[in-house]
């Protein structure tokens, strides 16, 4: 079932650069799918995430473009969905929602986790509500074993 599920997802990926795990699998299922299917696509997802195809991302609704998954259940629209990515723009614009990416990716997080950085950094707002907030890279956190592959 795994297998299955990545092929679809590799394939939708062929052809959109940001795939809604929830909602691709109802798509290939064509109907709801059982728990047992939304942990094997999440599996599928990860190995998808782990071969370096994509990045494995959570994302709100808004932040998911055209291909978002909307959820159907009372209060669920506010809620976090996992993607697969390969969008640049996605990957830069929000590096600390990023739940899974290899090695390839860490230029691409880190100039998103600066940009992040001085966009806190202008803001006296956002400066005030995460006082000490420091972009660290990718290769650092890895060398430390907070980042685990």
């Amino acid at each position: 079932m795994t297998e299955t599920f990545r092929q679809a997802l590799t394939t939708a990926l062929a052809s959109r650069e940001t795939v809604s795990i929830r909602g691709n699998l109802i798509e290939t299922l064509e109907r709801d799918p059982s728990k047992a299917e939304i942990s094997a696509a999440s599996k599928a997802a990860r190995r998808v995430a782990e071969d370096g195809d994509a990045v494995l991302i959570s994302l709100l609704p808004d932040q998911a473009g055209a291909d978002a998954y909307m959820p159907a259940a009372r209060g669920a629209r506010g809620r976090a969905s996992q993607y697969l990515t390969v969008s640049e723009e996605i990957i830069k614009d929000l590096p600390c929602r990023i739940e899974f990416a290899t090695e390839k990716c860490d230029a691409l997080i880190d100039e998103g986790m600066r940009l992040t950085q001085q966009k806190i950094e202008s803001d006296p707002v956002m400066s005030e509500l995460l006082p000490g907030w420091k972009a660290e890279p990718r290769a650092e956190k890895r060398a430390r074993g907070c980042i685990h592959q």
